[in-house]
This record gives C-alpha cells, structure tokens and sequence, in this order.
C-alpha cells in the first residue's frame, strides 16, 4: 500500500488522516483511513478484508493510529508484532465493518469502516475536520490531492517519515471506460490520472481529498483500483498510461447510519468546494475556468497552502490537460 513519487505534506493539515496497520499471515502492511468522528474511521475493504474470503478481518489484527509509521515498522513488507504497534499508542478497533456488497475480483463496494472503542490521542471533534463531499466533481481535469502513509516506492521498500501527498485529475468518461470496462455505468466510482507519470497512488494507500473554500477539507473517496490499457489492475502504479478509480464516499452515506451511530449531519461537509479546470491546449495559458457545487462557491486555489507539488493550481491544471483530457487520441499519447 503506497503513494509512489509523491510529496511530504504536513500531517496537521490532514489531522483526520490515520495510519491502519494489518497484521498479515507473512508481512505487516500499512493501509490510511480518515476519521470522520473522533471514534469512526472510513477507509478500503481492500485494507481490512481477508482477500480470498472478502470478509471482515478479526479486530485483532488491525491497529489504528495517526502519524509516521516509520519508526515503528521499520522496512516495508518484514513481519512486525503488533505489540510493537499498540505500544506506540494505536488501537485495536472495536469493529470491524466491510460493505456487504464488496468483491475483490469485480472491484466492487471497496469501502469499509472501523469502530474504536475510545478516540485516538488527540483525536476529537475539533480537530477531526474532515466530511464526505456529498457531490464530488466529475468533471474532466478537475484536481484532487491523495494522500496518505504508506511505502513511497514500487517495490514497497521504505515507509516515509511524513504524510505523502500527489496531484490527480479527473479523467474523461470515455478514455476511462476504454481502460475499464465497469466505468462506463458505474455511479459510484471516480476515475482520476496523475498529472506526473512518476508519482501515482498505488494498491490502496490513497484517500481523496479537496480543500473547500472555507479550508475545511472534504472526503471525496478511497483508491479501489490503479488499471492501464493492457493491465487491469496495472503491474506497476507508475507505468505509462496507469489510470486510478476511487471508490466515492458519497454513495455510502446511508450505509454509513446504519453501521455507526452517526447521523447524516455529523459527516457530510456543507461547504462550497471550486474545481478548476485546464484550459485545454494552451499549456501556457494561465486562465483558468471554475465550477463549484454551490451558487455561493467562490474561484480559489484552496490546496496552495497544503500541496507542495502545486504552488499554483492553475498551472497544475494546465499541466494535466495533456494527460487526461483529450480522448480523440490513442490513450498511451495522453501520458
């Protein structure tokens, strides 16, 4: 589970984000999550699921925490006690709830959430910050930010020291559907390209987030799958032509009720969220168009304070519009 190429962000402008540590059979695996009270996490059913029976893991082979991971596990991939984990201060989870409808085959519901018995240190109310999006935009080139904790490279070798961060843009609906089939009627799934071929999410280390107008920070979804043209999912998160579908948070609200003792109120955001768009085949150009899901959303550049890839994110945008926007071209030209 990682983020390959990306970039150090500072972990207290995503204080929601976790660290969820897998104890498995051979090797102990880093997966994030976001915590949308101070005692329920959202995350994959990728990361918590047993991969041949697509059931929930024991509790007790999970541990939830927040910050760097990497003094803790040591080299990515080697077998740690989770001992070792709970004694730096994470937590076994009350419960453990993978969707019903989740199938690792057909990329399916790839959504689960965790119950913790008490709030993590320093995780309450007024510091947890982060809502589901209730309408993520679909727009083609429009920008995200994936972060999360784990191993920083395609071998897996190494965990970082701090939160890694990349840029992704939304992708056409057609070049999508070319690379997987599924897309095409899928309402819930988002499906996002990197704006640099060297950094990607990868194997389901990659929450999507955006920054509202307001700065507080929306949940729009969780990596399901990484896929090219020839590979489905891609060997490597990297390659040329590698495409990311994230599974949206906002299909599962009234799950989310019925599991947890949430209401509705308590984890959608109500704030404006503005997504700027390349202007398409004009790399220079450093216009850019604006769409919010509000009347009242306003034009900003939210992620200059939190994304060091981008210090302006029009330019990222601009960017992006070779990469993911034109679909009258053979798919491997966009990347």
């Amino acid at each position: 589970k990682r983020i390959v190429g990306g970039s150090a962000v500072s972990s207290s402008a995503f204080s929601f984000v976790t660290n969820i540590v897998i104890d498995g059979d051979s090797s102990t695996s880093v997966c994030t999550g976001a915590l949308i009270s101070p005692t329920v996490v959202i995350t994959s059913a990728y990361c918590v699921a047993d991969p041949i029976s697509n059931k929930a893991l024991a509790p007790n082979r999970i541990a939830v925490g927040q910050g760097k991971i990497s003094s803790i596990l040591g080299t990515a991939g080697s077998k740690v006690e989770l001992t070792k984990v709970l004694a730096a201060g994470y937590a076994i989870p009350q419960a453990v709830n993978v969707h019903p409808g989740y199938n690792s085959i057909a990329y399916s519901d790839n959504v689960a959430v965790l119950v913790l018995e008490k709030p993590l240190v320093n995780a309450t109310s007024a510091n947890v910050g982060a809502k589901i999006i209730k309408k993520p935009s679909t727009t083609t080139n429009a920008a995200y930010t994936a972060v999360g904790w784990g191993a920083t490279s395609n071998d897996g070798a190494s965990y970082p020291n701090q939160l890694q961060q990349t840029t992704l843009a939304v992708g056409s609906k057609s070049v999508c559907s070319e690379i997987w089939a599924p897309y095409t009627n899928l309402t819930n799934s988002l499906c996002l390209a990197p704006i640099k071929s060297s950094s990607n999410v990868c194997s389901g280390d990659g929450l999507l987030v955006k920054v509202a107008t307001d700065q507080s920070v929306g949940l729009a979804g969780i990596l399901n799958l990484v896929a090219t043209e020839d590979d489905v999912p891609a060997v490597k998160c990297t390659e040329e032509g590698a495409v990311d579908f994230f599974t949206t948070f906002s299909n599962y609200v009234a799950w989310l009720t019925q599991i947890t003792p949430l209401k509705e109120s308590d984890f959608v955001s109500t704030a404006s969220f503005s997504y700027d768009s390349a202007d398409i085949g004009d790399d220079d150009q450093s216009s850019s168009e604006s769409e919010s899901d509000s009347d009242s959303a306003s034009e900003e550049s939210s992620l200059d304070d939190v994304d060091s890839e981008s210090s302006d994110a029009s330019h990222s945008f601009n960017l992006a519009a070779p990469l993911v926007a034109i679909a009258s071209v053979a798919f491997g030209a966009l990347f």
